[in-house]
């Protein structure tokens, strides 16, 4: 099997539905990876892709190639405003009804009027209304561009040895061909050009979102707009939709999500997980019953705990003790949804970049004043691809379900960014996201459940003190840890807003980590330690 078939096999089930090659000089397409026929596929700049069908029913497999030849595409993400764009194109040969289709014959516009290729890339990524990790192909010049939407919504990863250059949405793919560590992420907002001599360069090609100044100086005016923004963030990641999941945990986010969807989608159905009598899942079936919400509950025993911390970090990659204690209940919630048949679920993330969210907030403004606040939660807003949208998305694709994430609509982004920060975030205020929670009251969720703040996911679920447990069990505690190790986990990169300043404005200053008996633990589940890296 060719290199390029051993990773789509690694990661077939972020695509059961289809599969495809293209190389210089042919295109295979298959109804799944295992059926592929490699038979007569040769060449040295090769694309490959596995489907998952959401949009255009069962044919649309990958790669795109352009009417004149040109261009060849592959994408993972989803493009909201796709029936627009396709009617302003005019004549082109659409041979699918795939969002996807839409941006090969884009890019083949624009070049054919001129622009230089990257100049191309950057005119209709500007254009686009969704999420994307891209690889195109210029066959005019050889050149590859490997391109990541702003935020970084979908994983898209590289490396190389001696012999290639790879490309894959999970590292897991890079692995399998031989390509070890250091592997590298295409960042947000940008594309690696590969040559086809094997040279690597970036380009910015997407901006962040910007700081602007307050638009929104009154309540009234700040729900009003947030109001519009998220009402049609919904509508886009719902449209055509009759069945959706929710990721639920009782908190505001997630409770204004569902809310929400069930007058958009004809049948919505919320999932949570936890340990048995947790925190979470209690209070959960509580207001899923207060809202007359659909809830499954998954609940778990230590003996499930310990039998899943292996498959969960070769799932995410990660064995950091923070990632892992998030990823597990979400893993088993999105797996009883997909047992139910769910292929799309929404999550609640980005609120608490977004609107002021975290306990510490509140004193940075103290401290340091809203401006510097606000520079705080848009870089918290920028990191959250490696802190929390990869690992999403690499549990959901495990299961084969694709995550969409309404918060993160450019309309809402926008709208957040020109909230007076002072509206959402009071000094000494133990609730934040003020704007946010006065929108889920007008929208019909009662006061209580619009202003409780929830704990960390991880606590309130019961997973931390389960796998603190396990780990005492093997034989990890306080008197394991040597002072060599504590060092090793201070060189680690800090993953997350508490960790990496939250935790200067608490009371005790403690560092928000998992202690560090409970990381050996989990690091000796692997043959190398593979914590977050500053990458």
């Amino acid at each position: 099997m060719p290199l390029v078939g051993m990773m789509l096999s690694r990661m077939a089930k972020r695509g059961p539905d289809g599969a495809g090659i293209a190389t210089e000089n042919s295109l295979v397409r298959s109804p799944s990876v295992q059926s592929l026929d490699f038979d007569g596929v040769k060449g040295s700049r090769v694309l490959g892709h596995a489907r998952l069908a959401i949009v255009g029913g069962t044919c649309g497999s990958q790669p795109f190639c352009s009417c004149d030849g040109r261009v060849t595409l592959e994408h993972n993400g989803e493009i909201y405003n796709y029936k627009k764009l396709k009617a302003e194109l005019g004549s082109h040969n659409f041979s699918t009804l795939t969002d996807s289709e839409v941006i090969v014959h884009m890019l083949e516009e624009r070049l054919k009027a001129g622009a230089g290729f990257v100049d191309a890339i950057k005119d209709v990524v500007s254009e686009l209304d969704g999420i994307y990790a891209l690889a195109i192909r210029d066959e005019k010049t050889g050149m590859i561009a490997l391109v990541r939407d702003r935020l970084g919504v979908r994983p898209l990863y590289y490396g190389e040895n001696d012999w290639f250059v790879a490309f894959a949405s999970e590292r897991k793919g890079l692995w399998q061909v031989g390509i070890r560590e250091p592997t590298m992420r295409v960042l947000p907002g940008h594309a690696i050009l590969i040559t086809p001599e094997g040279r690597l360069s970036k380009v910015q090609v997407a901006g962040a979102p910007a700081l602007k100044k307050p638009a929104y100086r009154t309540m009234k005016s700040a729900v009003a707009a947030y109001e519009k923004a998220f009402l049609a963030s919904m509508q886009k990641r719902t449209e055509d939709v009759d069945r959706i999941g929710i990721i639920f945990s009782g908190g505001i986010d997630s409770v204004l999500v569902a809310h929400a969807a069930r007058k958009m989608v004809p049948e919505v159905v919320c999932y949570t997980a936890g340990m048995e009598g947790s925190h979470d899942t209690e209070y959960a079936r509580t207001i899923a019953d207060e809202l007359g919400l659909e809830l499954h509950v998954k609940e778990l025993t230590q003996d499930d705990v310990e039998r899943l911390i292996p498959e969960i970090i070769d799932v995410i990659e990660d064995n950091n003790a923070g990632q892992v204690e998030v990823a597990l209940p979400v893993y088993c919630a999105v797996q009883l949804a997909s047992r139910q048949g769910m292929r799309i679920m929404l999550t609640g993330q980005a609120a608490d970049e977004l609107f002021g969210g975290y306990s510490w907030y509140a004193d940075v403004a103290e401290k340091q004043g809203y401006r510097k606040l606000r520079e705080h939660m848009r870089e918290d807003l920028m990191l959250l691809y490696k802190e929390t949208l990869e690992r999403e998305d690499k549990i959901t694709m495990a299961h084969s379900v694709e995550m969409r994430e309404p918060f993160l609509d450019p309309g809402v982004i926008e709208t957040s960014m020109e909230v007076d920060m002072r509206l959402n975030v009071r000094r000494n205020d133990r609730f934040g996201k003020r704007v946010h929670r006065r929108l889920a009251q007008k929208l019909g969720i009662p006061k209580d459940i619009a202003f409780r703040v929830k704990e960390a996911a991880q606590h309130g679920s019961g997973v931390h003190s389960a796998i603190d447990a396990i780990a005492r069990k093997r034989g990890f505690d306080e008197s394991a840890v040597t002072s060599g190790y504590l060092k090793i986990l201070e060189s680690q990169e800090r993953v997350g807003s508490s960790q990496r300043y939250g935790y200067l404005f608490e009371k005790e200053q403690k560092m928000w980590i998992a202690e560090p008996h409970v990381q050996m633990y989990l690091d000796s589940l692997v043959k190398a330690p593979v914590l977050a890296k500053k990458t």
